[in-house]
């Protein structure tokens, strides 16, 4: 879809890669604080939304990272595009 988008916007020789990346934090606290404070634009949809839908946002996500209490580790892909035009 990306080479695609790509392609449609004029750019050829286009190449693209993913990258993985895995970080450890100290706990989800660490993770999850920044977008209860705000930050960025999802901490600030986040914020936005009602209290209760808040905490079942928290919850579904700490499920989700497996949360134990203790050290949580996040992985990230990133898709690095490039082209000539």
């Amino acid at each position: 879809r990306l080479r695609s988008l790509l392609e449609g916007a004029g750019f050829r020789d286009v190449d693209i890669s993913t990258e993985a990346y895995r970080f450890t934090l100290p706990s989800f606290d660490a993770y999850f604080g920044p977008f209860e404070r705000g930050g960025g634009s999802s901490g600030q949809a986040l914020v936005a939304l009602p209290e209760e839908v808040r905490r079942a946002v928290r919850e579904e996500i700490r499920r989700d990272l497996r949360d134990t209490g203790g050290p949580i580790q996040i992985e990230v892909e990133i898709r690095i595009a490039c082209g000539r035009r």
